[in-house]
């Protein structure tokens, strides 16, 4: 009998030991990988070409994982469960060409801009053009839901917002009529018309309305941000983002 329940004890510590020595070892294996979240359908900063997720804010990510020594996995989904995946810490990063303003500087943590001088545009039908914010006034005014120009345009009283989740959904509703205008990120709109070409529409810049983008950090993972922004800075020097805006067409 005592012969049993010392083979017990002796098993249990084994146990003990080798399941202590297994999460070690699996938290040093997730301590190498910085998990990604992005929304791709945000061309040219995110989005699906040939079953794989590219874009100026993917590029740019990759390159920031090589540099402070880290494996990179992303993940693709829906634009407005970004933060809260980043709040809880199930994303270190997101990486989907966010704005960080006062509102979401309260809820997660950003890295330096990276990307400014990108003003919002009022697109609308080459047939009836409105090319400033009073025109819109009792207008559908569609907008891709959780982006700046969906809290610049909410502030305005006159105009009906109508939210889409992607710039596919907002070209295609005001190409049928059933909206008036579209506002977006000039750079948000580019590939579209680079695509389909601009001669059926109207384009207008609202002044004093330049974004700047830069990458969300989530609060549990603090420690990344000085090394995040020391990237960026070396990336900015070395004329490694300037490189990634010609590439993707963002000059």
């Amino acid at each position: 009998m005592k012969r049993f329940v010392a083979f017990i004890i002796i098993g249990c510590s084994l146990g003990v030991l080798w399941y202590f020595s297994y999460k070690s070892a699996s938290n040093s294996s997730d301590e190498n990988i910085l998990v990604v979240g992005t929304n791709a359908e945000y061309p040219p900063f995110t989005y699906v070409e040939n079953d794989t997720i590219i874009g100026f804010d993917i590029d740019l990510i990759n390159e920031v994982a090589i540099r402070i020594g880290k494996k990179i996995i992303i993940k693709d989904m829906p634009f407005d469960v970004l933060i809260p995946e980043v709040q809880r810490g199930t994303i270190s990063v997101i990486a989907a060409g966010l704005t960080p303003t006062p509102e979401k500087k309260k809820e997660v943590l950003f890295s330096e801009c990276y990307f400014d001088g990108d003003p919002l545009v009022i697109i609308s039908s080459g047939a009836k053009p409105l090319k400033t914010i009073e025109s819109l006034t009792g207008k559908d005014v569609v907008v891709n839901e959780g982006y700046t120009a969906d809290f610049y345009m909410s502030a305005i009283k006159g105009p009906v917002i109508k939210r889409f989740p992607a710039p596919a959904a907002s070209f295609l509703a005001l190409q049928s009529g059933r909206a008036d205008a579209y506002v977006a990120a000039r750079s948000t709109v580019k590939p579209f018309f680079k695509q389909y070409g601009t001669d059926q529409f109207s384009v207008a810049e609202i002044p004093g309305t330049e974004e700047k983008y830069a990458l969300a950090i989530s609060p549990r993972d603090g420690d990344l941000v000085g090394k995040i922004n020391s990237v960026i800075n070396e990336m900015q020097k070395d004329g490694t983002i300037e490189q990634l805006k010609n590439k993707w067409d963002l000059k």
